[in-house]
């Protein structure tokens, strides 16, 4: 899978929502016959560089939050589309 490829899709995903999880951009991805799951390592990877660049908040627990060191369940949100600044 291609790094531009997985950030489209991120980008694409949160601008028409106001937040996404990881697992439906993996899902967005894949062929039907692929494992999405083994995808989310990526998209994470790719999540932390567009949230260095400013391009993409992590929410948890409605809260935006930095990606080091997060564990657990997690969305990926535009920061226009989010109404909490970065922490």
């Amino acid at each position: 899978m291609i790094d531009q490829r997985v950030e489209e899709e991120i980008i694409r995903q949160v601008a028409s929502a106001r937040s996404v999880a990881p697992r439906d951009v993996a899902v967005a991805l894949v062929r039907k016959d692929e494992d999405w799951r083994k995808y989310l390592p990526r998209i994470r990877q790719v999540a932390t560089v567009l949230h260095a660049d400013g391009r993409l908040l992590f929410i948890r627990k409605k809260k935006s939050v930095p990606p080091a060191g997060l564990k657990g369940v997690f969305r990926l949100a535009a920061p226009e589309m989010w109404e909490r600044p970065i922490e």
